[in-house]
């Protein structure tokens, strides 16, 4: 089995702004949900929501639920849950953090969207002071104080502000409608410690409320912990993540539902001596039950494991030269074409992964001062390309 891809096409792009870190999901109408960052790659940028329903030939009028949309998850009714970033620690309810959320039915847009706040139970994480984010330069606009005067029962300022609970990242839906996230953070227990843990949280009320089941990997000694959790379930059941560390993707399996996981190891591929790095890894089944997934930095990539298991991961496709070759092929002259692993004259190099059809897969990205034919002025945009594993 291999990839045949098909040339890259720019989907939506700005010449005085900035797009980023485009992640996209197929919802339970067929429609694709794609979210975009606009600003620059800091906390507190803004995301919006385009829709296609037409597999990705076509995008509708910005849509925001919820300002900074972490991650999605689409129920079998039609219905959308949307989970903003952050959660702020509550000084009204003990052991609770609060962040936005969105329950929609996008394909009924004249239905008023439920918007509430999710609580989110995390005791094995440890709250940090707001002005620990302040001094990255990172501010948050009208939208977030809402949240933050919420939490603390009063008109907040930056030093009653704690933010906590987990970076949601992946989510998923059990037989019984139970839904299983992972997302991370800090843990108490290190607190001197600038390195991530990844947790397991459950919900049982629709994402409403999200409890704490367990700490999937913690360790001091990778250079940013275990973050970025993607998560699957696999056809035997068992369920299935991979994480950043800093350097290398790790990986590791539930055989409980999340209740614990085995120790992580390092994720290698059994065709070639490549060593997966570095961020935001993002993993998809097919019907068949293969897995295929993405990460990026200082490129862009994506491989598959025909096995289902996690344990087969072969077929690596580097998307970064095959943009390039496109640039090549559209008379781009090479100074001005992509330089792999420059972050902000590039691509944040944070991958789309969406599942079309049988063995069909759409990939999304973003580029920044891309210049899409040899007439062209550059753009920071979104480029889309399909792939179908043959």
């Amino acid at each position: 089995m291999r990839f045949v891809a098909e040339r890259p096409v720019t989907i939506h792009s700005v010449r005085h702004d900035t797009r980023w870190f485009p992640f996209v999901f197929k919802h339970t109408d067929g429609s694709l949900l794609l979210y975009v960052e606009c600003g620059y790659d800091a906390h507190f940028s803004p995301f919006f929501r385009l829709r296609s329903m037409d597999g990705g030939k076509t995008w509708g009028d910005p849509v925001a639920n919820v300002p900074r949309v972490s991650v999605a998850h689409s129920f079998k009714d039609g219905q959308l849950l949307e989970l903003d970033t952050y959660g702020v620690l509550s000084l009204k309810e003990k052991g609770a953090y609060f962040l936005y959320g969105a329950w929609s039915y996008p394909s009924r847009p004249e239905e008023k969207v439920e918007k509430d706040f999710v609580r989110v139970y995390a005791p094995s994480f440890i709250p940090l002071n707001f002005q620990t984010y302040i001094r990255y330069g990172a501010y948050p606009t009208y939208p977030w104080w809402e949240l933050f005067n919420f939490a603390t029962g009063k008109q907040a300022s930056a030093s009653d502000v704690f933010l906590g609970g987990a970076y949601f990242t992946s989510v998923i839906e059990l037989e019984d409608n139970t839904l299983i996230a992972l997302g991370y953070w800090y843990l108490k227990k290190d607190q001197h410690s600038d390195k991530y843990a990844t947790g397991c949280f459950e919900s049982k009320d629709r994402g409403k409320t999200w409890m704490e089941k367990s700490i999937v990997a913690y360790d001091p000694d990778f250079p940013e912990g275990y973050c970025e959790p993607t998560l699957v379930q696999l056809k035997d059941g068992r369920l299935y993540t991979v994480m950043r560390t800093g350097s290398f993707l790790y990986h590791t399996w539930s055989e409980d539902l999340g209740k614990s996981w085995k120790k992580p190891e390092q994720l290698k591929l059994v065709d070639s001596d490549i060593l997966p790095e570095r961020v935001w890894p993002v993993c998809k089944k097919l019907n068949d039950g293969t897995l295929v997934m993405v990460y990026g930095r200082p490129g862009k990539d994506i491989i598959f494991d025909p096995s289902g298991t996690g344990t087969q991961w072969q077929g690596h496709f580097d998307l970064h030269d095959w943009e390039i070759e496109t640039q090549k092929i559209m008379g781009v002259p090479e100074e001005l074409r992509l330089i792999k692993g420059e972050r902000f004259r590039d691509s944040g190099h944070y991958l789309g992964l969406v599942i079309t059809g049988e063995n069909e897969m759409l990939v999304f990205y973003d580029v920044q001062n891309f210049v899409e034919n040899w007439n062209a002025y550059p753009i920071s945009g979104i480029r889309m390309v399909k792939l179908r594993l043959e």
